[in-house]
């Protein structure tokens, strides 16, 4: 780590698109889940476009 507090952990999720990933995350389901990670844990989330067969 360059800079900034350490984490204690990380999560990558891949989507085909970015519409995709907008869809998941706007999706009832996991919307109900949110309500319960917010009661339990701080935690940022970002949607990043990423570069092709970079995994």
């Amino acid at each position: 780590m360059l800079e900034g507090n350490e984490i204690e952990g990380a999560v990558i999720l891949r989507f085909p698109d970015m519409a995709a990933a907008r869809d998941w995350y706007n999706s009832p389901v996991y919307q109900e889940a949110l309500q319960h990670r917010l009661k339990g844990a701080n935690y940022r989330a970002f949607i990043i476009e990423g570069v092709e067969d970079a995994i």
